[in-house]
């Protein structure tokens, strides 16, 4: 039998639209009436009721947990839940990446009472996730971030002197991914500027590890990934395999009609990052806009999801297990896409110094990472390295 509820979707205390939600073997919402503050809707939505009803439902798919997650199925039969859409909507769809959430008929909320950026949850799903201890879920409070939150690594929002994100992996019993998101993230922040990139600590979990981070934006602020700004097209363009500068140089100009001239920039350390961290989980909904909903202003959110970086991912392994001479030639051309033009100045080679030490300390938590394996990959790091190296001296040579 299916189950209907009629909602009301809110942008913080803004209501933005009525709508229907139908639960059942294929899940539906419609769009019942525009509101006071409809022009806070999601992005795309106002131009006819049949394109509404499509965005908005895939507006809330992307806000549930995903089908690729190994716990997936231990998650719903513990929360009684016919599938990930149905689990979003067992609490108030709050999120600690925007301010979206919706109403049930007769609930009388404001949003400062519930928002988990300035009020604690009870995070007992969260702590049954990291424990593995997934019978916990049939009691818990399932008004928590934890069942809106994507990605397919298994993860928990915990409340630890605020919001703290665990990531413990993609694949069950292997944590290796996110040795790599750890590993990225240093090398990231030793290059770049303090806000260019999440800050993920390495904290033991059982007997594996986790990345963990705080939210990347507060309570005046959100976050909007590149997919609902820029077509998907033009990541084709920038992420070519085949290197194609003509491509790349096509890229950089559409960027410019979108009115982000930051953007240009970014992709620049974006494409040197990728290179020397060799991170294979590159695309637009990784990567993501920060708007002040004060001023409206924009600014490019700090590199994150950074996990697989370093040959740690399950491809990665598998590759770096069997490294040879046409190997280092592969990842090179798969991961070298630096074009000598552009502005290095950013770029100081000296404040890499010594990381090699840091990959070895990091890698070898994980007893897959033998001291061989640690050396190929430190080997791979030199190698794109050293590219980044001669494109800076060259560039800054053009400059003189």
């Amino acid at each position: 039998m299916k189950k209907k509820e009629i909602l009301t979707l809110m942008y913080k205390d803004f209501e933005v639209l009525s709508f229907k939600v139908v639960f059942g073997e294929n899940n539906e919402i419609e769009v019942l009436q525009k509101l006071d503050r409809f022009d806070l809707a999601p992005y795309g939505m106002g131009k006819d009721k049949e394109e509404d009803n499509r965005i908005l439902f895939k507006f809330f798919n992307s806000r549930s947990i995903a089908l690729q997650r190994y716990d997936y199925d231990a998650i719903l039969k513990n929360t009684n839940s016919r599938d990930e859409f149905e689990l979003s909507f067992k609490g108030h769809g709050l999120s600690l990446s925007n301010h979206y959430w919706f109403k049930r008929d007769g609930e009388h909320l404001q949003y400062d009472e519930i928002n988990f950026f300035t009020n604690p949850w009870d995070d007992t799903f969260g702590r049954a996730v990291l424990s593995g201890d997934y019978e916990k879920l049939r009691t818990c409070d399932l008004n928590v971030p934890d069942i809106v939150t994507q990605g397919w690594s298994k993860k928990a929002w915990i409340y630890d002197h605020g919001p703290k994100l665990y990531k413990l992996g993609i694949e069950k019993g292997h944590y290796e991914d996110c040795l790599g998101e750890v590993l990225c993230s240093r090398l990231a922040r030793r290059i770049l500027k303090a806000n260019e990139a999440v800050d993920y600590e390495l904290q033991q979990v059982g007997d594996g590890y986790a990345s963990v981070c705080a939210p990347m934006i507060g309570i005046d602020e959100a976050l909007v990934p590149l997919s609902d700004v820029l077509p998907h097209s033009l990541y084709g363009l920038f992420f070519t395999k085949n290197q194609d500068k003509e491509l790349q140089q096509q890229f950089f100009e559409e960027v410019k009609h979108y009115g982000l001239p930051f953007l240009h920039d970014f992709f620049v350390k974006l494409a040197c990052i990728r290179s020397i961290g060799f991170v294979s989980d590159m695309h637009f909904d990784n990567i993501s806009l920060i708007r002040n909903l004060k001023t409206g202003e924009y600014r490019i959110a700090p590199l994150y999801d950074l996990a697989g970086a370093f040959g740690t991912s399950k491809s990665g392994r598998e590759f770096v297990s069997n490294l040879n001479t046409g190997s280092y030639l592969i990842l090179y051309f798969l991961f070298g896409c630096l074009d000598p033009d552009w502005d290095y100045s950013w770029y100081d080679p000296s404040k890499l110094d010594g990381f090699e030490d840091e990959i070895r300390a990091v890698l070898s938590k994980s007893e897959f990472y033998n001291d061989d394996l640690i050396d190929r990959i430190i080997a791979v790091y030199q190698q794109q390295k050293a590219s980044l190296d001669e494109n800076a001296r060259n560039a800054k040579k053009k400059t003189v």
